[in-house]
């Protein structure tokens, strides 16, 4: 679990952050059927975790959450890494409903059902401690309709 201080700081990076995504807005592609395989990598798989169901992990099985409504940036982002594409490749798979979105010069931010995914930094092995952290939700399995 975060302790207060921690929780003090992200709280208030998480907002300013808020605030800016929703002045600036973001531009999320869907992984469109037909690109080679060469340029897709498989970055996330489903596990079943406790009372979550099934839910998103990484490859190295770290839960995986999103906003429901912004992105992280600056300070959250010491909190709430950001699930990338490895370098060259554009194509995420692992799931369905999988996209992403570009951050800056950076890279491709993987996307599930076009919100950004990220990993928690308090979570370890089979944890899913972030669940409700500051506006973050675990990413569980649905129906891409």
């Amino acid at each position: 679990m975060l302790n207060p201080t921690r929780r003090l700081v992200l709280a208030a990076s998480l907002s300013a952050a808020l605030a800016g995504a929703s002045l600036a807005g973001a531009a999320v592609a869907s992984a469109a059927p037909g690109r080679t395989a060469a340029k897709s990598a498989v970055v996330v798989k489903e596990s079943t975790r406790g009372h979550f169901g099934k839910i998103l992990v990484t490859v190295h099985g770290m839960a995986l959450y999103y906003l429901p409504h912004g992105s992280c940036t600056g300070e959250c982002l010491s909190l709430w890494p950001r699930l990338m594409m490895p370098a060259g490749k554009t194509v995420p798979k692992g799931a369905s409903c999988l996209g992403t979105a570009a951050v800056g010069k950076d890279g491709l931010q993987v996307t599930y059902r076009k919100h950004r995914l990220y990993t928690f930094v308090d979570d370890s092995g089979g944890s899913v401690n972030g669940n409700g952290v500051t506006g973050f939700v675990v990413a569980k399995v649905v129906s891409c309709g």
